[in-house]
């Protein structure tokens, strides 16, 4: 009896340790060679390229070569370019002067309004221009790239309000916020209010009503100054920490999945003259394993 219950401890082990096995694609693309230039398919504005398969595969994904749908850029990767800040403000009631400052920082050591006030600020009020009334002002597009080390480095942008009692105090709105990561092939936006609505934050002294901080939305910022009897007030917003020079990974295309029959054909349509490395990646999967081949093409699309 004990003989046989090793035998089976034998054999389940071996059963447990065997990995499930996968085969390497069966597959090739052919682009039409009519339009083949030596190495490059060449095709006009508004023309199909059609790419044609032979063997069996079990998944099948399309990159174009397009700006975000690039093989090579298929992992997050850091390029810092031209580091840009623009949005417009107004200013409405009252006449006190220099009550908005536009701030920034690579240093800051913790969330808590202690670290965030005492922060190393850098003023960059004077990179643009700030409304004087209630006309909408644009700042312009201020370049922070100086303001980072690098491509790994974040940035924290900061609106200080400051009211002084006395005197109506001023309320400022802001829209048209965005920063951006402008690199020589794309711009990558890594700040805007409609995407960032729930990540700004509020430090200071705040008094009531409620309204006498800022308030964030999906289309401005703003703060409503209170009159002559109110009491002094500061208050700052904070952006969330800007990664910039992060840039999310490029995206592929799903030709075929595991459960679709195999497929004869893919066509697609650039929609700009350019040129481009249109890349076929082939794969096999289990569990355990993965087996796959790339097929590359230079296409070139002219007006």
């Amino acid at each position: 009896m004990k003989k046989s219950f090793l035998i089976f401890l034998a054999f389940a082990a071996a059963a447990c340790s065997k990995k499930m096995q996968v085969d390497k694609p069966d597959f090739n693309v052919s682009p039409d060679p009519a339009r083949q230039v030596a190495d490059t398919f060449v095709y006009r504005l508004g023309d199909t390229t059609r790419f044609k398969f032979t063997g069996t595969v079990g998944n099948i994904a399309f990159y174009s070569g397009e700006t975000g749908k690039r093989y090579d850029s298929r992992n997050t990767t850091y390029k810092l370019g031209k580091l840009t800040l623009s949005f417009s403000s107004k200013s409405e009631w009252g006449t006190q002067k220099n009550t908005l400052q536009v701030l920034a920082t690579n240093k800051l050591t913790g969330y808590d309004s202690a670290s965030v006030v005492n922060a190393t600020w850098k003023d960059i009020s004077s990179r643009g221009t700030l409304a004087t009334n209630a006309t909408v002002t644009a700042f312009g597009v201020a370049d922070l790239t100086d303001l980072v080390a690098g491509a790994s480095d974040s940035l924290f942008i900061a609106f200080k309000y400051s009211g002084v009692t006395g005197s109506t105090q001023r309320t400022w709105t802001i829209t048209g916020w965005a920063v951006n990561n402008v690199l020589p092939d794309r711009t990558v936006p890594l700040s805007s209010f409609s995407a960032d609505v729930a990540y700004w934050t509020r430090f200071g002294n705040v008094w009531n009503p409620a309204n006498a901080r800022w308030t964030p939305s999906a289309t401005d910022l703003k703060i409503n100054g209170g009159n002559a009897a109110a009491p002094s007030n500061t208050s700052w917003v904070m952006s969330k920490p800007l990664y910039v020079g992060r840039i999310a990974p490029d995206v592929s295309v799903g030709v075929k999945s595991i459960n679709e029959p195999d497929k004869a054909e893919y066509t697609y349509v650039y929609p700009a003259p350019g040129v481009y490395r249109a890349t076929f990646v082939a794969y096999n999967h289990t569990l355990d394993e993965d087996k796959s081949i790339i097929r590359e093409f230079i296409i070139k699309v002219t007006p």
